[in-house]
């Protein structure tokens, strides 16, 4: 971060810990102790570097037109509207090929591999959405793809997988783990390509499609609400937007207890990194990463916005709710956190002191168990 980057974020975090009380938050936490130096999991490399640029999202767009691939629809909804305070526009990456926005990565890195490495397959690990992706993405290729996901994945996120071809691998639900066992997987395959989730500058410039779509399609935005995990799709939108549209505030969304505002207050990554080996407790099962992957963190981190909403479990269920209901759409936790957020307090501060009229929110996915759904929208509040 640069000085003033770093003090803007420090800044903002220290005026708002005291400044928002309830479950609908700004993410905060007690000050931390000292952390110590993030290590790479076996069979992962770091990729701080980031080289991905505006260019390199351009070149991402050709490659999804080559195959077929179309800008994702925006949602109206007056209700949503009137309820936010503010014209919304919901971007719907759940009706994206396999279901989510991850599509658009897998895509590209694929796309760009040579001939040779292509031939040796793909490798992944994934909480399900991106090893889906992958595995359509490989499918277009006709290149094998093998499949790491925890053991506590969804069936409906497996059974998409299987679909598009990949061969899937349970492991137990580690950073360590997932890391471990698809460099153990690679290695079978003769030397498969590993194409990370969200920690890979092809990955990011393929999810920073959405951003060159939104600048296109909606020229009038104050801010955009994107959903993070490791980080790759909010740091694709904003290296996009900040090339396009630098006057739009990207702002992320978080399940409670990521804390990724306090980052972003201190300028680091990684503030507990035996706890950052494991998964966040949430419904959200898409989005359990506790820390922003390097390379995201190198392109996005001076870029957001210093507001962190954080919405609890309580809140996705009422938004999974709401949109079934008054948007007729099925979507799966992840993809209901930013509607989660438009509907809190916190976002009404933010939209107050900002003058925020028009939002975009990012619906991430919407692969979810029939029987998963129907509890989540049928305990909602």
């Amino acid at each position: 971060l640069s000085q003033a980057s770093a003090q803007r974020h420090r800044r903002y975090f220290l005026l708002n810990n005291k400044a928002v009380n309830g479950n609908e938050s700004l993410s905060r936490a007690p000050a931390p102790t000292a952390a110590r130096p993030f290590q790479a999991s076996a069979g992962e490399r770091p990729r701080a570097d980031c080289s991905m640029t505006i260019s390199s999202v351009r070149v991402a767009a050709e490659r999804l037109r080559a195959v077929g691939a179309r800008p994702t629809p925006v949602l109206r909804s007056d209700w949503v509207d009137a309820t936010a305070g503010c014209a919304c526009y919901l971007k719907a990456e759940h009706l994206q090929r396999t279901g989510s926005f991850k599509y658009r990565g897998a895509t590209n890195a694929v796309a760009g591999l040579d001939a040779a490495s292509a031939a040796l397959g793909v490798v992944c690990h994934s909480s399900g959405n991106h090893g889906a992706a992958l595995a359509a993405a490989a499918a277009e290729r006709g290149v094998p793809c093998c499949v790491v996901v925890p053991r506590t994945t969804p069936g409906a996120k497996i059974d998409n997988m299987r679909r598009y071809g990949a061969r899937v691998v349970l492991c137990e639900p580690t950073q360590s783990a997932r890391s471990e066992t698809a460099a153990a997987e690679a290695a079978a395959m003769g030397g498969a390509a590993f194409v990370h989730p969200y920690d890979d500058a092809a990955v990011l410039a393929g999810q920073g499609t959405i951003g060159l779509e939104l600048a296109e399609e909606l020229p009038q935005l104050d801010a955009v609400l994107v959903p993070v995990s490791g980080g790759g799709m909010v740091g694709g939108i904003a290296v996009a937007l900040h090339a396009l549209r630098p006057g739009v505030r990207v702002i992320a969304v978080e399940p409670k207890g990521k804390g990724l505002g306090r980052c972003l207050a201190l300028s680091q990554r990684v503030l507990d990194p035996e706890a950052a080996n494991g998964a966040l407790d949430t419904i959200a099962d898409a989005i359990r990463t506790k820390c922003l992957g390097p390379t995201p963190w190198a392109a996005a981190s001076q870029l957001l916005d210093p507001a962190v909403l954080s919405v609890d479990d309580d809140q996705i269920r009422a938004a999974m709710r709401i949109a079934l209901l008054e948007l007729k759409q099925v979507v799966e936790p992840a993809g209901a956190l930013t509607l989660a957020a438009l509907l809190s307090p916190a976002f009404k501060q933010l939209r107050e002191e900002h003058q925020l009229r028009h939002v975009a929110a990012i619906v991430c996915g919407g692969n979810i168990d029939l029987e998963t759904l129907f509890l989540h929208v049928r305990t909602g509040p």
